[in-house]
């Protein structure tokens, strides 16, 4: 005789008034909310940042037989990790921030090593992971980022990643996966940004010739969907921050709610 099976009660989910959404949206400073950057590190000793303190810096590498963690010693190998994290304090000034150093100094990385770094985020709680990077190779490859999207998405944790540059609907990864918040970008305001319905990358945001911090106390004019994503990566942490309770998995259709239609 088969085992029977006692309904258990729902478990209430407390799903966000728009208006107050929008208050959120407008109001939040991503105080509270801590956001991985998988990215070069981060320069804290850049003008731009402002003395900015790492909730952890951690770079991680391999030498083809094992993997190595160690302090990242607020530094960026590259540049673009500090691009990143100006952006992000731009959006959402009182956000915390970590930084997952996984790409080198050619701004290239290897699939397990941009893993680890994520699990690390993981583990330490990060509410947010800004991914401005894919991949575009082997489908072996797309296993590899599967797996450790989906462990975010069970963790309840918001993965943002940046689509390719030549065009989105180019298969990409983590962009190409439903549960990940897939970004490109546009040219529009600062404060302004679109959704796209039907659309594997869906979001749109400012990433054309933008200004940002780079290594050594530079800045650049840079242009590409890895400057867009951190401006969405910070609209989640405003939202976030101003509305206590929500359901991961109503982040992001509540996101697409706010933004403008493209």
């Amino acid at each position: 005789m088969a085992d029977t099976v006692t309904d258990l009660p729902a478990k209430p989910q407390i799903w966000p008034d728009y208006d107050a959404a929008r208050a959120a949206l407008e109001k939040g400073d991503g105080d509270g909310i801590k956001v991985a950057i998988i990215d070069s590190g981060v320069d804290i000793s850049h003008p731009s940042l402002s003395g900015l303190t790492l909730c952890d810096d951690i770079a991680v590498s391999c030498d083809r037989v094992s993997i190595t963690i160690e302090e990242g010693g607020g530094q960026d190998v590259y540049g673009h990790g500090t691009a990143v994290a100006g952006i992000l304090l731009s959006e959402a000034p009182k956000v915390q921030i970590g930084s997952f150093r996984a790409l080198d100094s050619t701004n290239h990385s290897r699939s397990f090593v941009i893993a680890e770094c994520v699990n690390q985020a993981i583990e330490r709680g990060y509410n947010v992971i800004n991914c401005s990077f894919g991949c575009r190779g082997l489908p072996r490859y797309v296993m590899e980022y599967k797996e450790w999207v989906d462990a975010a998405y069970l963790a309840g944790v918001q993965v943002v990643a940046a689509c390719s540059n030549l065009d989105a609907r180019i298969r990409e990864w983590p962009a190409y996966f439903p549960s990940v918040i897939s970004v490109r970008s546009t040219s529009c305001d600062a404060g302004e940004f679109f959704h796209r319905e039907n659309h594997m990358v869906s979001f749109l945001a400012r990433g054309e010739r933008v200004e940002v911090p780079w290594k050594d106390g530079k800045t650049k004019i840079e242009t590409g969907s890895s400057f867009a994503a951190p401006v969405i990566t910070g609209k989640i942490a405003r939202l976030l921050s101003g509305l206590s309770g929500i359901p991961p998995g109503a982040v992001k259709p509540l996101l697409a709610s706010l933004a403008q239609p493209s």
